[in-house]
């Protein structure tokens, strides 16, 4: 399916099912923001602006909250991850706002965490549990998909862009679980 996003561009990578405060930047970014709220529009978070135009793979996000802090003035909105999209397009609209073209991405099936796979489930239990805010932004957490523990991974791993826009495009989980598995086997 195609659809046409106002983009925001960040340095943190949302995928479907998840939630993230991000900050926004005076500027550009909080136009994006403005017009999206202002025109009832979902908004494609993207983290790497200088990705080669159809290369770039973003999410579609809902804005669910948003707070303003008295002192520094800076705005944070809390979005919603929906469906990851890769750019066909990317052109600059009449509000002066970016606005990509879009093809939307087939959702990664559900699928029960294996006993190899176990590791991923303890690992981001135990990482909620020593970050409650962490915790606190999944109320319904599914630490029995393993689509959803690998979607949780790469947004919280310090992964290249590169290689999380890969294993993003995939059509299931399989090569993301196989990857951040070796990466929990290897001494740090």
């Amino acid at each position: 399916m195609t659809i046409t996003l106002p983009i925001l561009f960040n340095n943190r990578h949302i995928l479907p099912s998840g939630r993230l405060p991000l900050r926004v930047t005076p500027g550009e970014q909080l136009n994006t923001v403005k017009y999206a709220m202002r025109n009832g529009l979902d908004l494609g978070v993207c983290m790497d602006e200088t990705s080669p135009i159809g290369a770039g793979i973003g999410t579609r996000v809902k804005i669910e909250d948003f707070s303003l802090a008295p002192e520094s003035g800076a705005l944070t909105i809390t979005v919603c991850g929906h469906e990851s999209f890769v750019i066909d397009s990317i052109k600059e609209n009449d509000a002066g706002v970016v606005e990509a073209v879009c093809q939307t991405l087939p959702a990664w099936p559900e699928r029960a965490v294996s006993n190899d796979a176990q590791p991923l489930a303890e690992r981001l239990l135990i990482m909620f549990e020593r970050y409650p805010e962490l915790s606190s932004l999944h109320k319904k957490p599914n630490f029995d998909d393993l689509s959803w523990l690998c979607q949780r991974w790469l947004e919280l791993l310090p992964i290249p862009a590169s290689e999380k826009q890969v294993l993003m495009a995939a059509h299931t989980c399989s090569d993301t679980a196989e990857y951040l598995l070796s990466l929990m086997k290897e001494p740090h």
